[in-house]
């Protein structure tokens, strides 16, 4: 079967590279010009925080998190203070607050974790990896075969390089003669030239070197002798890739096309269907069983399930097929959507000892291909086994997909019947503290109908019980998965404490302070009768009626349990201003 790579940037909001066997898609790379990548990246950042109960560091490098560097991943040529003898350092005995610090970030930020970062920096070209902090020498572990590795290691001690740095050689080496390594290397070494003199002279936090070309780094790690023809649909893309295989592959037999059909380049293959189900939860396989894949961030977590495979003669042949079959379809499944760390793989319960060791097999044979390291357990008792593989990158769903603003990402909802009754209670809560005089509740149409018309009479009842005005509104600016409750306050509460009373944390919108609609209800004095006052305390005590210019209008006096007068707020304030508390009349005399 033809291998091809196909390259579509008729858009320039968003790049797709897909590696295709036939008509089957085996690698797919896609960059969102609003989502760029940071993987490979080199910064100059600031040391901004040093956990010693952590023994690593948090760096500011100019992302929304700061970024993780653990005491494994500092360098000795990256210490500001010469650690002690005799033992390991540790990350408050080198680093310093507020000191720059070169990192490069080797792990995409994940979820609510930031990126992690590493001063043992590396230059990827075509056939070498330069690590020019680090002295080591090392051949790639795709290289399986010995003799190979022996004949790699001897070419890389072969090539002149500065003290103190090291080489890796890559899989692309196969074949190659030491004029193409050599070219390579010199290329690698007046990059890092210009990132270290850019690092020296800089200040602040600045990007230093950005490996997020999609197409060339797509040529780097997945163009090679096994890919017959390469198809690129734009004029800017078609002439990358003709200068990197001049530069690079001079000699290969790969034909470069430049496709002007006007039917689109992946529909010409048949290929968005296959790219669609990347982002499906469910994977069919052809004999009738499936996958499902979930993923979180601890781990990944794949069931294989046999559904309607019922073609062989018993149940274990049939457990055997299926997971055969869902073995290679995982393999497939992890580098179409760049999942990564620990993936837990549920197999079909087996018997035989030899039918598990054919599964692990299969597993491993399959992920041969993967350009990211990983390695994998042997089946346990309950049919569970283990992938450790490299992340690469950012898995492809984060980086193409939004969190849902209904659910929050969880892929649920709560139900109306739980929303209702947990405002109920939390009405019922709030309102037997006595404070509450009102509650206005915004909710989403579909949660305001159901609560109305469900929760009617127990509404009533709070109303009834408590003394409360309850208001549901339903609006349609708000997600199913929001309310806004604001409560208001009654005015006695604002006589008692001089503010109105808080309004819950977990409330939207904070409406406690506003002035309650309903009218102010004053205290009534307590029923205890008082000695009747004399005729001349009572004329200096009452001021006149012109006293007051903004009273409100003289209403005839009205008799309380007490006997005593009820009067207006502000005439009460004038009675208490002019005659002090501790001063009480004593009862006339009689004859």
């Amino acid at each position: 079967m033809t291998r091809r790579m196909l390259i579509n940037a008729r858009v320039p909001e968003e790049l797709r590279i897909a590696i295709v066997e036939g008509d089957v898609l085996e690698n797919f790379q896609v960059e969102v010009a609003e989502r760029g990548l940071t993987r490979g990246n080199i910064y100059r950042g600031v040391i901004v925080s040093i956990q010693p109960s952590l023994n690593a560091a948090f760096i500011d490098y100019g992302a929304e998190r700061h970024g993780f560097l653990s005491i494994q991943d500092v360098v000795p040529a990256a210490y500001y203070k010469e650690p002690q003898k005799g033992r390991r350092p540790r990350i408050e005995e080198v680093l310093e607050r507020g000191k720059s610090i070169v990192v490069q970030v080797t792990r995409e930020p994940e979820g609510n974790k930031g990126a992690a970062l590493n001063t043992d920096l590396s230059l990827a070209g075509r056939y070498l990896v330069l690590t020019p902090l680090d002295d080591a020498e090392g051949v790639s572990r795709k290289v399986q075969d010995e003799e190979t590795r022996r004949e790699l290691r001897d070419m890389v001690g072969k090539l002149e390089r500065p003290a103190g740095s090291g080489i890796i050689i890559r899989t692309n080496a196969l074949g190659q003669n030491k004029a193409a390594l050599n070219r390579d290397l010199n290329a690698l070494l007046r990059l890092w030239k210009r990132v270290s003199t850019e690092a020296r002279k800089s200040k602040g936090i600045r990007l230093l070197y950005s490996d997020q070309d999609l197409i060339l780094r797509a040529l780097r790690d997945h163009l090679d002798n096994s890919v017959q023809e390469v198809l690129a649909d734009s004029d800017d893309a078609h002439d990358k890739v003709k200068d990197y295989m001049r530069a690079f592959m001079p000699r290969s037999k790969t034909r470069l096309v430049r496709y002007a059909e006007r039917s689109p380049l992946f529909a010409k293959f048949d290929l968005d269907a296959q790219i669609e189900s990347i982002y499906e939860r469910r994977v069919d396989l052809t004999s009738g069983g499936s996958i499902v894949i979930d993923r979180t961030e601890a781990l990944v977590a794949i069931d294989v399930n046999s559904g309607r495979s019922t073609r062989a003669s018993s149940q274990e042949d049939t457990a055997l097929g299926t997971n055969l079959e869902a073995a290679r379809q995982v393999a497939r499944q992890l580098r179409l959507r760049d999942l990564g760390g620990l993936v837990v793989v549920d197999f079909i319960d087996m018997d035989r000892a030899g039918n598990r060791a054919k599964v692990e097999k299969t597993m491993r044979d399959a992920m041969k291909s993967d350009k990211a390291r990983f390695t994998v357990s042997r089946i346990s008792k309950n049919g569970l086994l283990e992938i450790n593989r490299q992340r690469i990158q950012q898995a492809l769903l984060a980086r193409t997909y939004r969190p849902c603003p209904t659910c929050d990402g969880i892929g649920r909802i709560a139900s109306s019947e739980l929303i209702g009754l947990r405002l109920l209670r939390k009405i019922e809560a709030r309102a037997t503290e006595g404070f509450t005089g009102a509650v206005r509740i915004e909710l989403h149409p579909e949660l305001a109908d159901g609560l109305q018309n469900a929760r009617r009479l127990e509404l009533a009842d709070l109303e009834r019980e408590f003394d409360l005005r309850i208001e549901v509104i339903a609006s349609s600016s708000l997600h199913r998965s929001e309310e806004v409750v604001e409560w208001q306050p009654r005015s006695t509460t604002k006589e008692r404490h001089g503010k109105p009373a808080e309004s819950q944390a977990a409330t939207i919108r904070d409406s406690a302070g506003k002035k309650s609609p309903s009218r102010t209800r004053r205290r009534k004095p307590a029923a205890k009768s008082s000695p009747k006052k004399p005729d001349g305390a009572a004329r200096r005590s009452e001021p006149p009626a012109k006293a007051d210019p903004q009273a409100s209008a003289p209403t005839a006096p009205q008799k309380s349990e007490g006997g005593e007068k009820k009067s207006t707020r502000r005439r009460r304030r004038s009675r208490r201003s002019r005659r002090p508390r501790a001063a009480t009349p004593k009862p006339a005399a009689t004859d």
